[in-house]
């Protein structure tokens, strides 16, 4: 199937603004006629145009055009920009046809290695993103940036608010591993908090990280998939949300990640979603989002790493840890990022070491004889 017979073409009202030559929307291809080439990109905008997964933020559907506006009256940079914007991809005629289009899309993108930026929409889309992987039989970290869990037992609230659920138990196959990221203990069950403990899945509140925003760094740089929801972002930063709250990231910090996201090579989705334009007192939403999606892109035109961790790239040692049944645990620090990484021993017959991304102080904490709470985890959830 041609993509092409999915997606609504760009309106030029919302980008006829910007038409001065150090505007981003002057160096993007756009779906304006002609389809992208898709051999000829690196990255691809795709609006979603599909609220019935949240029936209480009725409007999302709307926020595609509006992220659109606020990412095009940006200034672009240096980049040799090969980004492509696909249009709005037209909704089926239930939810479960507009996820089965949406993971047709995402599926067609990733065997193409273009990188999809989902814009507007619900977040019960990222299912669909889930499936898209199962597809092509790749076994994924998926970061989930939410101040709540998505894992409410009725369905009456909407698909939004259990797909977490749904990919945690009908998917769970998929995942190398699940993190939780700027969740709000007062707005999450604890017994959801526990079972991700049980999985040995990962999971940093919004207080713990503000604590230490860097040690947020390489659990982003771990993900394959980064699914947003922009009621993480604190109601007076992102006000065009049905669920924003008072307290949550800061708009700023919202970018950081998203920079973060950019800059790794093992990103192949990200998506960001229940933007509801009817919210947004003074667009403040869509220019944060806008300026999140800028940053990614900045981001992937910034990489550094390889990851083929070879000799002439970075730097590797080892750390024997003793009494924890002698493993030796390797590190290796980029050369041109001063990033580091950690390997984990295989797991099961003919497995392979796995590369987990780490923090100096993990190196530190080694070389003290104990082993890094992270390499634990991980080890364990791939037991």
């Amino acid at each position: 199937m041609s993509l092409q017979l999915l997606f609504d073409p760009v309106l030029q009202e919302d980008i006829q603004d910007f038409e001065h030559f150090s505007f981003i929307n002057q160096r993007f291809q756009k779906h304006q006629g002609a389809f992208p080439d898709l051999a000829k990109v690196d990255i691809a905008i795709v609006g979603i145009l599909e609220d019935r997964g949240n029936p209480g933020n009725e409007g999302a559907h709307s926020g595609a055009d509006a992220i659109r506006r606020a990412l095009y009256g940006l200034r672009a940079s240096h980049a040799t920009y090969k980004v492509a914007d696909l249009g709005n991809l037209r909704p089926g005629e239930t939810l479960e046809d507009s996820h089965l289009r949406l993971k047709e899309v995402v599926r067609t993108l990733l065997e193409h290695n273009v990188l999809p930026i989902l814009i507007g929409g619900t977040h019960d889309h990222s299912l669909a993103v889930i499936k898209a992987y199962e597809e092509l039989g790749r076994k994924i970290t998926f970061l989930n940036v939410d101040s709540r869990s998505d894992t409410e037992p009725t369905a009456q609230l909407g698909m939004a608010h259990h797909h977490i659920s749904k990919i945690l138990t009908k998917h769970k196959d998929v995942l190398n591993r699940y993190v939780h990221v700027g969740y709000q203990t007062y707005l999450v069950d604890e017994n959801i908090l526990a079972a991700i403990d049980q999985h040995h899945y990962f999971k940093m509140r919004l207080g713990e990280l503000r604590d230490d925003f860097k040690g947020v760094e390489p659990i982003v740089r771990s993900a394959d998939f980064l699914s947003f929801d922009i009621s993480s972002i604190r109601i007076s930063e992102a006000p065009a949300n049905a669920y924003g709250f008072p307290y949550g990231l800061t708009a700023e910090e919202a970018c950081q990640i998203a920079w973060y996201a950019g800059c790794s090579r093992l990103l192949s989705v990200f998506g960001i979603f229940e933007l509801n334009p009817g919210l947004d007192y003074r667009e403040i939403t869509a220019n944060t989002i806008g300026t999140m999606i800028w940053y990614v892109i900045e981001g992937f035109y910034n990489r550094q790493d390889d990851l083929t961790f070879s000799p002439s790239e970075t730097i590797r040692y080892q750390v024997l840890v003793p009494g924890f049944h002698e493993h030796d645990i390797t590190f290796y620090k980029g050369l041109k990022s001063g990033k580091w990484w950690m390997q984990l021993p295989p797991v099961g017959e003919g497995g392979q070491p796995e590369m987990l991304p780490c923090r100096e102080e993990d190196y530190i904490l080694a070389l003290s004889g104990e082993v890094p709470s992270r390499w634990i985890n991980q080890l364990f959830s791939l037991s």
